[in-house]
């Protein structure tokens, strides 16, 4: 293992433990909110971990796959069946 790898995987792992407290954290705000009702603060932070949670749960899927090199390439395909065999 590389140390891009070991870094890129380090990242994604980082990322995903940022998701979870996120997700902990919108959790939390929501029972806090059923329990002593709605106030804007409450449901403004609810919205924002939640939304933490989603942005940084995909990007650190994402990057823990780009690092795996399991992403489909976005070039153009340069293969001999692309290019009608010219």
């Amino acid at each position: 293992m590389g140390l891009k790898s070991a870094v890129g995987g380090a990242f994604g792992y980082l990322c995903l433990a940022v998701a979870l407290g996120a997700t902990l954290w919108g959790l939390w705000l929501l029972g806090e909110t059923l329990w002593r009702g709605v106030t804007e603060v409450r449901l403004f932070a609810t919205m924002v971990a939640f939304g933490c949670a989603v942005t940084f749960g995909f990007f650190g899927y994402f990057v823990r796959k780009a690092v795996a090199g399991q992403i489909l390439p976005m070039d153009v395909d340069r293969s001999v069946a692309y290019r009608g065999g010219r």
